[in-house]
């Protein structure tokens, strides 16, 4: 498994994209360092996606769901940004 930057990987998306098709191999994209998401093949995928349709679903109980919304919820966006002021043309 590789990480790779999100800005990184747009320039080399073929290369990426060829070793998770023909190597089997993920990458993992980071953004400012944190995983956000793998660039897995279409076997893998569908591995993934059909072993989770066979798995009845399971509903978390909701003091656990709680804590995970809270967590998803980025800190600086709790209260309104602040607006930039604009950039004035002059003649």
């Amino acid at each position: 498994m590789i990480e790779m930057p999100i800005s990184e990987a747009r320039e080399h998306l073929a290369e990426v994209v060829g070793r998770a098709r023909y190597a089997k191999e993920e990458t993992v994209l980071t953004h400012y360092g944190q995983p956000v998401a793998v660039v897995i093949s279409i076997e893998t995928y569908q591995k993934l996606t059909q072993g989770h349709a066979e798995v009845p679903e399971y509903d978390l109980p909701a003091e656990i769901r709680a804590q995970i919304d809270e967590g998803r919820r980025h800190p600086e966006r709790q209260s309104p940004r602040p607006r930039r002021a604009g950039r004035r043309m002059t003649a």
